[in-house]
């Protein structure tokens, strides 16, 4: 997808704003996973691979560089927006996983959903949603999908 011309020039603007040279600003974008800012072997925010998600996650490290708010955003708005994200993902997450108890493929109440996550994204480290950072949590939504694919099950996506 990439950014769109207005979230480069936000974040272009921040970046000034909060004194972040281009250096800096590549160490950022060099911490957004699966290596979404590389683009042609350079980390670059014109990478058609960023997502809205990296934005706010990028947003949300310019923010706190500059002390907790930037340009004409209220205090910790990029913090809370970021977090925001990932509260979404984690609600698509139990989404899906209610299709597949519905359909008799997991536990009910949350126990499959638990289940997956132990065995298939942390390799039993934690059982609990709340604790999956941003690849964890792509990962849980990818493999649900794909198992929802393969196994026919009805969704509304």
């Amino acid at each position: 997808m990439g950014w769109t011309k207005p979230q480069k020039g936000i974040a272009v603007r921040a970046c000034r704003a909060a004194g972040i040279d281009d250096e800096a600003r590549a160490l950022i974008l060099g911490q957004i996973p699966d290596h979404r800012a590389t683009h042609q072997g350079r980390i670059t925010s014109t990478s058609p691979k960023l997502t809205n998600w990296d934005f706010e996650f990028f947003m949300a490290h310019v923010e706190s560089f500059a002390g907790g708010q930037i340009l004409h955003y209220s205090k910790h708005y990029w913090h809370n927006q970021s977090k925001s994200g990932l509260s979404r993902l984690r609600h698509k997450a139990e989404t899906l996983a209610r299709r597949l108890e519905a359909a008799g493929f997991l536990e009910k109440n949350g126990e499959g959903l638990r289940g997956w996550i132990k065995s298939r994204v942390t390799r039993g480290l934690s059982s609990d949603l709340n604790s999956l950072d941003i690849d964890g949590l792509h990962a849980l939504i990818e493999g649900l999908k794909a198992f929802i694919e393969r196994k026919g099950v009805e969704t509304s996506d």
